[in-house]
């Protein structure tokens, strides 16, 4: 909690800390995600969610700014129930994250890069709606790298769309790994998020 706490104050005052002759746009932003973990052995975006949160950003010049925000994430993993064993099974994980990204400005749309630095606030494993135990547990933070599209079609709204991968994993492997191969040490988060952001 007293991570969350500090991640949150830095967040929301950090822009009164950078000089004044910058000036600062805010706003929010909501919508679904699409999920999946590398190295779980469940393939498919079937783990549905939601991201939504808040951003501040300052332009550098016409074309350049960096943004910087605060939002909640649903990530994890799940197979369609069995039809003959009748078993499903999902892995569900929740996440505070702190995205800063570059973007480039182009007519209407906006192409960002960055990093989202998270805090694993909830892990649990469901089999048929069962909590079950975790082994092995997930680390309790995380690092992502992140790319979005956003268009503007109004001077207020903007739809966007964002995919945020793992850099590090986000938990040891439990089988066997090749200590050769980067994506068999563990387990990664894959993220698809469909976004409307306002401007205020």
């Amino acid at each position: 909690m007293k991570n969350i706490c500090t991640v949150i104050l830095i967040s929301l005052f950090l822009p009164h800390a950078l000089p004044a002759q910058k000036k600062f746009e805010a706003g929010i932003w909501a919508g679904p995600v699409a999920t999946q973990m590398s190295g779980d052995g469940l393939s498919g975006w079937d783990k549905l969610g939601f991201s939504g949160g808040a951003w501040v950003r300052t332009n550098l010049n016409e074309k350049w700014r960096i943004t910087g925000g605060l939002q909640f994430t649903n990530k994890g993993s799940r197979t369609e129930r069995d039809t003959i064993t009748f078993v499903n099974f999902a892995y569900h994980l929740n996440y505070i994250e702190m995205p800063i990204t570059a973007g480039y400005v182009w007519r209407h749309w906006e192409f960002q890069v960055g990093v989202v630095p998270g805090i694993l606030i909830s892990q649990e494993i469901r089999t048929n709606a069962v909590n079950t135990e975790i082994n092995p547990p997930f680390e309790s933070y995380e690092l992502s790298g992140v790319a979005s599209g956003i268009f503007s079609f109004t001077e207020k709204f903007a739809l966007g769309t964002r995919f945020m991968s793992s850099i590090l994993p986000v938990r040891p492997t439990p089988n066997f790994a090749n200590r050769f191969s980067y994506y068999e040490r563990g387990n990664y988060h894959q993220v698809l998020h469909f976004l409307l952001q306002y401007r205020f």
